[in-house]
């Protein structure tokens, strides 16, 4: 059976939606219960693989690909290590500042962040662009930003990833499809997906292994100390020409 006949079937039989979009009642169940388990968390950690592709102005295609190491305890403490193709670099947030260093060329940064995990989230992106590996779905609004930006929203069961029991979350609207795999037996998420519908459209893919729920995290995790033999160089503002 196709997935597009599975969607009408879905569609036709079971969901609940109004002039705005159809809504699978289980699909806003399930993401209810990931964001009421993620809530609920003192601390985790986990690591994320994600690959992405992307077309600039001109259609000119790039790539990227990078594993995450991320620790997180709240509400205002994060620490987080990637490796990959861009290079090797690490965040270390403690509540006032969040730290940046870039393995590699050896350079620092220091700066000011509010004074809770995702408003220091908010806040970097905006200021210097930097993005945060999957940290919309940390969000306790998320199934309202999904219901929000897709005006069909499916839900689909057994389905395994790597051995592990999932139901599948798919959102479509007329640019993008998004899909967001739940694992059955914690409520966690293992795979996001968002892809451009046309031809030219973006492709950004996150893979979640290694879940930890409220592990003890050291202070000392979350403290950066700059190596003796780096140099200071101010990140740029997002916006500064």
């Amino acid at each position: 059976m196709s997935l597009v006949v599975v969607m009408i079937l879905f569609i036709s039989c079971n969901n609940t939606g109004d002039q705005n979009g159809v809504y699978d009642s289980r699909a806003v169940e399930s993401l209810d219960k990931m964001s009421e388990v993620i809530g609920a968390l003192n601390a985790c950690s986990f690591t994320l693989s994600r690959y992405a592709y992307e077309h600039d102005a001109a259609g000119q295609v790039s790539s990227y690909s990078n594993e995450n190491d991320v620790y997180m305890r709240g509400p205002d403490k994060m620490h987080i290590r990637v490796k990959g193709t861009k290079g090797e670099y690490g965040y270390w947030y403690d509540g006032q500042e969040l730290s940046y260093y870039d393995y590699h060329k050896q350079i620092y940064d220091i700066v000011d962040a509010p004074a809770r995990i995702m408003d220091a989230i908010d806040f970097l992106h905006e200021k210097y662009g930097i993005d945060f590996p999957a940290s919309d779905l940390f969000y306790p609004t998320i199934t309202d930003d999904i219901l929000e930006h897709f005006n069909t929203v499916l839900y689909f069961d057994n389905i395994t990833i790597d051995e592990v029991d999932c139901v599948l979350i798919e959102g479509t609207n007329e640019k993008n499809v998004f899909q967001l795999w739940i694992e059955k037996s914690s409520n966690l998420p293992r795979k996001v997906l968002l892809a451009g519908r046309s031809d030219n459209g973006d492709y950004y893919e996150g893979v979640f292994a290694n879940w930890r729920a409220d592990p003890k995290l050291p202070d000392i995790l979350f403290e950066f100390q700059p190596p003796s033999n780096s140099t200071r160089v101010h990140i740029s503002e997002k916006n500064k020409k």
